[in-house]
């Protein structure tokens, strides 16, 4: 059992810690804003369209990464499981973003997920009450960390940053400690909310029974 939970928490840390940067930090900027360049608030329809692809491709990984950490313990979740984060978390987004502008564009996101992620990993957790809170915080706190260092960065060092350096540079200062943040604090709180015992039992019951022959 400990060596599936530590392979588990490892997943999950090692996955957060490469979507984020990677997909949210480089990819995101990169196709908002590379193909299409700098906007106001109101954005054309291409930059929207683009915008909107980045977070599709972001939260579509997120979520299978997830998926694919959750195999470790035998609780396979199926591709289904994307289409909330695809068809929610992205016009969450934009919700916050044309009512309340920037931050509230980060924070819907992130606050998207969390939802989602309390809501489909309930049935696998100890104390589905406590882990809706937790859930919801832990995304809450990532999202702050995000904001405040990256849009702090933003403020302090790099709004005179010419082209798409000011926007990778931001981008990437907001994904990795929010990146941090999912990665280390659920590992806490997964440690302590899944059930690892009942996974050894369903992998064990997914293995097939060769019978001995004298």
């Amino acid at each position: 059992m400990n060596n599936t939970k530590s392979m588990f928490l490892k997943k999950w840390v090692t996955g957060n810690l490469l979507v984020y940067p990677g997909l949210l930090g480089l990819l995101h900027p990169l196709i908002a804003h590379g193909f299409t360049g700098d906007h106001d608030k109101l954005l054309t329809p291409p930059q929207f369209i683009m915008h909107t692809i980045s977070i599709f491709i972001f939260v579509f990984f997120l979520a299978v990464s997830r998926n694919k950490t959750f195999e470790i313990i035998g609780k396979k979740k199926t591709l289904s499981d994307t289409w909330p984060f695809i068809f929610f978390t992205p016009w969450v987004f934009w919700l916050g973003y044309y009512t309340l502008f920037v931050p509230f564009d980060i924070l819907f996101m992130f606050l998207s997920i969390g939802i989602i992620n309390a809501i489909q990993l309930r049935p696998f957790v100890k104390s589905p009450a406590k882990w809706i809170w937790q859930c919801v915080l832990g995304y809450l706190l990532a999202a702050i960390a995000g904001i405040l260092i990256g849009l702090g960065a933003h403020l302090q060092y790099y709004k005179d940053f010419q082209g798409i350096s000011k926007d990778l540079a931001t981008w990437t200062s907001i994904s990795i400690p929010a990146a941090l943040v999912v990665a280390y604090y659920f590992r806490y709180i997964l440690g302590k909310q899944i059930r690892f015992e009942d996974s050894q039992e369903i992998i064990s019951g997914n293995k097939p029974h060769v019978s001995k022959v004298a």
